[in-house]
């Protein structure tokens, strides 16, 4: 059975866990540093095991932390829109927090959004963000969702998945007015606009370059915004490796030209992801509607 929680307690470890640090999140509670402690302590020792790893710089949370501070932001949010509708006001809509790779967040996730219309009590939270942060943000419990790409760590426990579309990255050049491409695979060397090592689709690309183009580019524009290396190939700069999902108009108007598409092709698979930990109402609603579509 668990002792008694208090309700301050569970703000002081959602502002905690927002800031990292007892000394600001103390501040910002307003109360003294060591009241603020003691609460914290108070919270661990009604629910039985350590929130926040003190060992660590900077602050951490522990593994069950983590799982719990989930739990712990959507009771909160909770009780304020239940508490509102009783008072008889507009009430609090639920927020639906998702990170997402900048790429799907511009080509994708509009229209997953639009035909979720379920009703109006909930607000979306986009942060568009690189993939590896991300994830950090869904194992800290920053996020309810992330829509992104395979990733074995997110596969298995405490984590769930669902498979939203199977894409492909292209390598595609410029056309001239006439629909022809500015560059072909045999040009050599070709000016590629690349993707930074750090990113997914940068390790993809790479992997690629190394089994089967070694040497066959020179690097004219490096970044990891696939927008901005598809409008440098759109401006005639070189060619790239761009995601399907995000060309599909200027292939039809004949603006981008696919070059080898069955040896240079890349396959990706995306996935919503999320936690075991029970979400609002609203979050969970959204999870079904993914998983239906």
């Amino acid at each position: 059975m668990l002792n008694n929680i208090e309700l301050k307690w569970l703000y002081d470890v959602v502002m905690l866990e927002e800031l990292r640090s007892f000394t600001l999140a103390a501040e910002r509670r307003n109360i003294s540093q060591s009241s603020f402690s003691r609460r914290i302590r108070a919270l661990e020792n009604a629910v039985g095991f350590e929130i926040v790893n003190r060992n660590s710089n900077p602050l951490q949370l522990s593994l069950q932390g983590r799982h719990f501070i989930i739990y712990a932001r959507n009771l909160i949010g909770d009780i304020e829109h239940q508490i509102d509708k009783i008072k008889g006001g507009k009430a609090l809509r639920h927020r639906i927090n998702i990170a997402t790779a900048h790429s799907l967040s511009i080509s994708l996730l509009p229209d997953f959004i639009s035909g979720f219309m379920e009703n109006a009590d909930k607000v979306f939270n986009i942060e568009s963000i690189n993939v590896d942060e991300a994830v950090n943000n869904l194992k800290n419990g920053k996020s309810d969702f992330i829509l992104s790409f395979f990733n074995d760590d997110l596969m298995t426990s405490p984590f769930l998945h669902h498979k939203v579309l199977n894409a492909q990255l292209y390598l595609v050049s410029g056309c001239d007015p006439d629909g022809n491409p500015l560059y072909r695979l045999e040009d050599e060397p070709l000016p590629l606009m690349k993707y930074t090592d750090e990113s997914y689709m940068g390790r993809q690309v790479n992997q690629l370059l190394e089994n089967n183009f070694r040497n066959k580019f020179t690097y004219f524009c490096l970044s990891s915004m696939s927008d901005l290396l598809k409008r440098m190939v759109l401006n005639g700069h070189g060619v790239g490796w761009l995601p399907d999902y995000s060309i599909c108009e200027e292939l039809k108007q004949q603006k981008l030209h696919l070059l080898a598409p069955e040896q240079a092709s890349i396959k990706m698979d995306i996935f919503i992801y999320r936690t075991y930990s029970r979400l609002n109402p609203s979050s969970e609603r959204f999870w079904q509607y993914m998983k239906n579509r």
